[in-house]
């Protein structure tokens, strides 16, 4: 039977993909760690870790309004296990605890008709004769990366354009109260657990033994206990008759891993998570990820964001121009190339094989594909002003694609002393509870036993960099070296995950929004119209030209583009309808 369409919220740049056509992470800043001892290190770039502030910084919205609390609830460490234990401090013991952090605003809950009860508590929602108000609950879910904090809820790139968005509109078009929650995911931030050694002092948490508690199975399952525990708070909601949990209708909102939890939350419990809008998420694990630079070199050339086929082509003649060079094993050649971008330690590192495939495997330069913003301020900070002062260098006199990627890495290596290439140093760092800054540590030793995601640049590739100079055995090394996880056990690992949560082939539920970008390198993995063909009835998909990595999620501003805007309706339009606060011409697509 053909259903209403929703009048009012699809474009044709931003197509949503319902029923009529079933269907990371992250590229950081080489700059992630310049405070550490990995400086600029360009293995960085492959490691995969969640990190926002290659965005420009803005000041929140609602500024002068903090209404946003900080919580914490305690979490048990390890969900699965329930075998005896003789202490409480024990490592392996299953009845040890920890503290994780989570944010709570009651922004958009009238308070008008706010009583106290018998003990004191204000609550928004109790009142004598008072009329039941339609009450749903927001959930941000928190990932990977350094640490949240209030603007999480206020206005930052993690749920701004999507949960808040949705959740104003809302309130003030449907007159219903949303409560706003986020949480942060174990082993990041401040929800890191506390571990002591034998002798009673305090040791890292991201020592490998006591990593074994971090997985997305076991956040998942904080993030059930946290919803569970939430219904029961009468701070929060109020008992039903008989002293049940609140039936309030949850909400899950997340970009990048944290998309993946917010689908893999409405997957695993249905019961308790009424949707999810996942956003840029990949949840196609994939070992040897050639796909991400695959579309980086897309990028390049995509006319939308200012990418050309010359800006292309220069990028990759140089790269291939500097490989020329490492593979002759000319002194004059190399020394040239040590020169012109700057590298520590010249010559002589350059001549070790690894350190060689880090500096050319990575990037020269930093393509800013995966943080594109068609309206930042900075210079190089997108495609079309990395494109276009690229052919412009390549013009000038006598000047080769080579040279004028040096040109374009000594502009975003302002900073630096130097490009430090070592690979062995790389090695050690991450190896040791200092990587624990920033969420290193712990997001690396996710890809090696769950996700994989390496970034490579394969022969057969269409990578922009130098070809051949990245493969998977490096990430391997990292995983071997830095986590005692072998090769073998990585792969197993990654295709357990598949098996687990399904990937592209979900199954068995409804109500999960994706939303992707076409510019964005994890869209390869990401559930996308060609991709969501069969079994995708309840589980649509939208399609945003000319984004990068979920850029609608990100604060509203006057300069998004129409395609980013109407996005934001398009989520907001099928949040509406999924909770049923629909309009009678709106139906929903089951």
């Amino acid at each position: 039977q053909r259903r209403a369409p929703m009048h009012g919220i699809l474009n044709a740049d931003s197509m949503i993909v319902m029923n009529l056509k079933p269907l990371f992470l992250i590229t950081v800043l080489r700059s992630l760690l310049t405070a550490n001892a990995i400086g600029a290190n360009r293995a960085i770039d492959v490691l995969g870790l969640h990190h926002h502030s290659d965005f420009e910084p803005r000041p929140p919205i609602n500024s002068d309004t903090d209404d946003v609390e900080v919580r914490f609830l305690t979490q048990r460490l390890d969900h699965f296990s329930s075998s005896p234990c003789s202490s409480g401090a024990d490592h392996s013991c299953p009845t040890k605890t920890f503290q994780q952090r989570y944010f709570y605003s009651s922004r958009y809950v009238r308070k008008d008709d706010e009583a106290k009860d018998g003990g004191g508590t204000i609550s928004a929602l109790r009142g004598p004769g008072r009329e039941k108000r339609r009450t749903y609950a927001f959930l941000c879910v928190g990932g990977e990366g350094p640490s949240l904090d209030k603007s999480v809820l206020l206005d930052s790139v993690h749920c701004s354009g999507d949960m808040l968005y949705s959740a104003r509109k809302l309130h003030e078009e449907r007159d219903v109260d949303v409560h706003l929650f986020a949480l942060e995911h174990r082993y990041y931030g401040e929800s890191y657990p506390v571990f002591q050694d034998e002798t009673g002092n305090d040791e890292s948490p991201v020592l490998n033994e006591n990593l074994v508690f971090l997985s997305s199975r076991q956040a998942l399952a904080d993030l059930a206990h946290f919803v569970s525990s939430t219904n029961t708070n009468p701070e929060f909601f109020p008992r039903g008759e008989g002293g049940e949990g609140a039936d309030v209708k949850w909400a899950t909102f997340g970009g990048s891993y944290p998309g993946m939890l917010s689908a893999w939350s409405r997957l695993k419990f249905p019961h308790l998570i009424h949707l999810s809008v996942s956003n840029s998420a990949p949840v196609q694990p994939e070992l040897d990820f050639t796909g991400y630079n695959d579309r980086v070199a897309w990028d390049l050339s995509y006319a939308k964001v200012g990418g050309s086929s010359d800006c292309r082509a220069t990028f990759e003649e140089g790269h291939e121009q500097v490989a020329e060079v490492l593979r002759s094993s000319s002194n004059e050649g190399i020394e040239r190339v040590a020169t012109l971008f700057n590298v520590c330690g010249g010559v002589s590192a350059l001549a070790d094989e690894r350190n060689a495939e880090m500096f050319l495997g990575d990037g020269l330069v930093f393509p800013p594909s995966q943080s594109n913003d068609p309206h930042c301020a900075g210079d190089l900070c997108n495609i079309e002003k990395l494109c276009s002062r690229l052919v412009e260098e390549k013009k000038k006199p006598n000047n080769s694609a080579m040279g004028a990627l040096a040109a374009i890495a000594a502009a975003q290596n302002v900073r630096q002393s130097c490009t430090d290439i070592d690979w062995n140093k790389t090695l050690s760092y991450i190896s040791s509870p200092k990587a624990q800054a920033g969420g290193l540590r712990s997001w690396l030793w996710q890809t090696c036993t769950e996700f994989g995601f390496y970034q490579t640049c394969e022969v057969n590739s269409t990578c922009p960099y130098g070809r051949g100079f990245h493969g998977v055995r490096s990430d391997l090394e990292i995983c071997s070296v830095g986590f005692g996880v072998p090769p073998e056990a990585v792969r197993q690992n990654v295709q357990d995950s598949l098996d687990y949560f399904g990937g592209w082939h979900m199954r068995g539920v409804g109500h999960i929004l994706s939303v992707n970008g076409d510019v964005d390198p994890w869209s390869e993995l990401a559930l996308t119209p060609e991709r969501q063909r069969t079994n995708s009835r309840g589980r649509p998909t939208i399609w945003v030209k000319g984004a990068s990595h979920h850029f609608w999620t990100h604060p509203v501003r006057g300069t998004d583009d129409v395609e980013v805007r109407a996005a934001r309706e398009n989520i907001y339009g099928l949040v509406k309808v999924w909770l049923g606060e629909k309009d009678s011409d709106i139906s929903l697509l089951e």
